[in-house]
C-alpha cells in the first residue's frame, strides 16, 4: 500500500509539472476580429464579465501578435490601439508605466488574470511588450 501511495504521488507531481509547463501564450494566429470579440462583454458588472469570458480567450494569440505585429521602435501607440483596441489598465514594468490588455486566466493554476503589456517611449513608439500575471 505504501508503494502504491508513493507511486501515485510521483505520478501526480509529474502530471502537475507537465500540465503547468504548457505555454498558454502560443498556438493561435492573431486575428483582430477574434481579439475584439473576446474583449466584449454584455454583463452589467466587471465581475460578471470575468465570469463570462472563456478561460484564456486571447492568450494563444499573444506570441503571434508580438512577433508579427508589435515591432519595437516601429509600431506606435496609435498602431497598437487600432490593432487591439484601448488598454484595460496600466502596469509597472521595470519602473515604467505600460498599457495592459487583458488576455484571460491563462495559467493552469492561476487565480489571477494575465495581460499583454505594451510599453512606449516618450515619442509613443513601442519599446517592449510581453505578458504579465496579476
Amino acid at each position: 500500500m505504501l508503494l502504491f501511495s508513493a507511486a501515485f504521488t510521483v505520478i501526480a507531481i509529474i502530471g502537475l509539472l507537465l500540465w503547468s509547463s504548457v505555454d498558454e501564450f502560443t498556438g493561435a494566429t492573431f486575428s483582430q476580429e477574434k481579439w475584439a470579440a473576446n474583449g466584449e462583454c454584455q454583463a452589467a458588472s466587471g465581475d460578471d464579465c470575468v465570469q463570462q469570458r472563456p478561460r484564456c480567450p486571447r492568450g494563444a494569440m499573444a506570441q503571434d501578435l508580438r512577433q508579427n505585429f508589435l515591432h519595437n521602435r516601429e509600431t506606435t501607440k496609435t498602431d497598437v490601439s487600432e490593432l487591439i483596441g484601448d488598454h484595460d489598465t496600466t502596469v509597472v514594468i521595470g519602473g515604467e508605466h505600460c498599457e495592459a490588455h487583458y488576455l484571460g486566466m491563462c495559467s493552469p493554476m492561476s487565480f489571477d488574470g494575465d495581460s499583454l503589456y505594451v510599453c512606449y517611449d516618450q515619442n509613443d513608439a513601442l519599446v517592449s511588450s510581453g505578458h504579465i500575471r496579476h
